[in-house]
């Protein structure tokens, strides 16, 4: 009967998937204004929960696609599908004084499965980064750049969109404890970055704006490892690495320069005054690296260590300089009370703790833009199936008020829904 529920639940999301992306909307940060967006995506909810660690993660019931060695994990016959949503509450601080934007969002879905007896198949869609603000700044009597023959002004800087990411890839079990895997990621999508100028006192005026959209598409590979050693009888440890090449993707920049005159009785024309576009141009996309391991005592607890670094120097994407080389470093924990347990359901439950601290691409007037916080989240086996419901909260903060720059405090909720089925095994009775 539960592999009956199983398989209506992967047609029915299957068919529903192409609503949650359509329906998705982008989260709300001012650090999403530079370059690509923000770079929000942890990992899924098994994954986030714990810190975000995944490179050293070996699970047959989840999907860690970050490091696509663990495919060799699955188990004969099976697949696993993962589908999850994001909602996202930020308190935004500066000297100006505080917003309070919430937005949710699809987060990803994926499926995994084995090929053969040494080899498995993942893949996948992500976000990869994020763009969505919107400010508005004034220019009145009281400001000292005021020009009293021009009158009060309204600069508008508003952007949206960003960058999402197909993956699939293989995992080869080179031998019992090695295993091998390569992902390739087809990174797509385009970000709008539009800025208007207002004249308040200045009736059928013509008020200039710019609309500046770049399209990026193209593939990029990552690589990795895993070795499992079973230290003891029910204590194993899993050091995981991997390699991402750097590579290069498609940029195309549309530019569109115009003069809106609008009509205070409603209507509005347009003037243009610019438009061009440029060609498929090549940008350089930035290499990565990542170690780490876990540590299992007979699945009841599983801890944690990662260290990941992305070398956006060496990237140019978008135009983007004057970036720095990024580094996270991620902890997380899991623990069940009994994870064997035939009867009882409260002891098979998983609870999940971590911490994350991340020195981001970021460099605004000499001030490093840093990333930090705490996670911990619960997983809900969905009867005696080796399904489960995901549910996880992160709270962090980054930046800072000083300087004339911006402190957001922010805190998301993620729920995900992992399904594990048996899908390839013929049944002589149903």
């Amino acid at each position: 009967m539960m592999q009956k529920i199983n398989r209506s639940l992967f047609i029915l999301i299957i068919l529903l998937t192409s609503t949650f992306t359509v329906l998705g909307q982008t989260f709300n940060s001012p650090y999403s204004t530079f370059g690509l967006g923000d770079l929000t995506f942890k990992g899924f909810a098994r994954n986030q929960a714990m810190g975000g660690i995944s490179l050293g993660m070996r699970n047959n019931k989840t999907i860690d696609f970050s490091n696509p060695a663990s495919y060799t994990i699955r188990d004969s016959l099976s697949l696993v599908f993962d589908i999850g949503a994001n909602g996202k509450v930020s308190r935004i601080s500066s000297s100006e004084g505080e917003n309070t934007p919430f937005d949710i969002n699809f987060s990803h879905l994926a499926f995994s499965f084995p090929v053969s007896r040494k080899l498995s198949f993942g893949a996948g869609l992500v976000p990869y980064t994020l763009s969505n603000y919107n400010f508005l700044f004034r220019v009145d009597e009281n400001d000292p750049v005021f020009d009293p023959e021009v009158g009060d002004l309204d600069f508008l800087f508003k952007g949206e969109g960003g960058l999402s990411q197909i993956f699939f890839g293989l995992g080869y079990e080179i031998t019992k404890n090695l295993s091998f895997g390569v992902n390739a990621n087809y990174t797509f999508g385009d970000i709008k970055r539009i800025q208007t100028v207002t004249l308040l006192n200045v009736p059928y005026a013509h008020h200039p704006k710019i609309d500046i959209q770049q399209i990026v598409s193209g593939f990029t590979f990552n690589f990795g490892l895993q070795y499992a050693a079973h230290l003891k009888k029910d204590l194993e440890l899993v050091l995981g690495a991997t390699y991402a090449l750097q590579g290069n993707l498609n940029q195309k920049t549309e530019f569109f320069a115009s003069n809106i005159l609008i009509n205070p009785n409603g209507g509005q024309a347009v003037d243009t005054l610019s438009i061009w576009e440029t060609g498929k141009e090549k940008k350089q996309f930035p290499s990565g690296m990542g170690f780490g391991f876990t540590i299992n005592k007979a699945d009841k607890i599983i801890f944690g260590v990662d260290y990941k670094r992305t070398n956006w120097k060496n990237s140019n994407i978008m135009g983007l300089d004057s970036l720095e080389n990024s580094q996270s470093f991620l902890l997380g924990a899991e623990y069940t009370p009994n994870p064997r347990e035939l009867k009882a359901y409260l002891p098979r439950i998983h609870f999940r703790a971590g911490a994350y601290y991340t020195n981001s691409f970021l460099k605004i007037e000499d001030y490093r833009i840093n990333d930090f916080g705490i996670t911990f989240g619960v997983g809900f086996p969905i009867g005696f199936s080796r399904s489960s419901f995901n549910i996880v909260f992160d709270y962090g903060k980054r930046g800072t008020t000083n300087d004339n720059l911006i402190l957001e405090n922010h805190g998301s909720v993620m729920i995900s829904l992992s399904l594990y089925d048996f899908w390839f095994m013929k049944r002589k009775f149903d």
